[in-house]
């Protein structure tokens, strides 16, 4: 069990994971951040305490601290992961809300984000470093590959394939048995009723590829 925990960067999800791990009686030490403007600075009392490459705060990841990764940006959140399997052990953490259903027999994998009343129905499979926002729901034996972020109040459905860094949006209907292969972008609210392929945009109800046909 982690002594506590490191955030990386200032966004849109730090706050939600530290009121995940404060909300889980977890300590978190502080928050590393590259844009100087925050440093010296505290959220809900957790201070900033410099760059996230600063060695003196890194070397507490040696010591049994684990890493939350909040970057929403797939991109920077791969950068970070890179630093870290480089220079220190790999020993992230998932932010789970205490108010999310997670069925007994799942599989979840290092560093998710499971944000507040998330619906896991049993022998669903998550990868490592998703964001799960507040709401979603998803159906039995649903495989998510890493890097996947699903927005608010999504409901995916059964037997459902969603392969790496496929962003989805607010309120968006994936159908069971679809997969979305790698890289793809559903838009808010859109009803996904097909297999998308790797690295298509689509938006709409029923969705439409907007990418295939500009």
């Amino acid at each position: 069990m982690s002594k506590g925990v490191i955030i990386f960067s200032v966004c849109t999800f730090t706050k939600g994971a530290l009121d995940i791990f404060q909300k889980n009686n977890l300590i978190v030490y502080g928050i590393l951040e590259d844009d100087k403007t925050w440093h010296n600075r505290e959220i809900y009392g957790v201070p900033i305490l410099g760059a996230t490459d600063d060695h003196k705060f890194l070397e507490l990841l040696d010591e049994e601290c684990a890493s939350f990764i909040a970057y929403g940006n797939i991109a920077k959140r791969k950068s970070i992961l890179n630093f870290l399997h480089a220079h220190h052990k790999d020993n992230s953490i998932s932010a789970v809300h205490p108010t999310a259903i997670v069925a007994e027999h799942i599989q979840l994998g290092q560093g998710n984000y499971i944000g507040a009343q998330v619906c896991l129905a049993p022998e669903v499979n998550i990868g490592n470093h998703c964001i799960l926002n507040n709401g979603v729901i998803i159906d039995y034996q649903t495989q998510i590959h890493n890097l996947v972020q699903i927005g608010a109040g999504s409901v995916i459905g059964d037997n459902v394939i969603i392969e790496e860094g496929v962003y989805i949006g607010i309120g968006a209907t994936i159908i069971s048995g679809v997969t979305i292969q790698k890289g793809a972008s559903i838009g808010a609210g859109s009803v996904v009723l097909g297999n998308v392929k790797k690295d298509d945009i689509l938006l709409g109800n029923p969705a439409k590829s907007i990418k295939q046909s500009a």
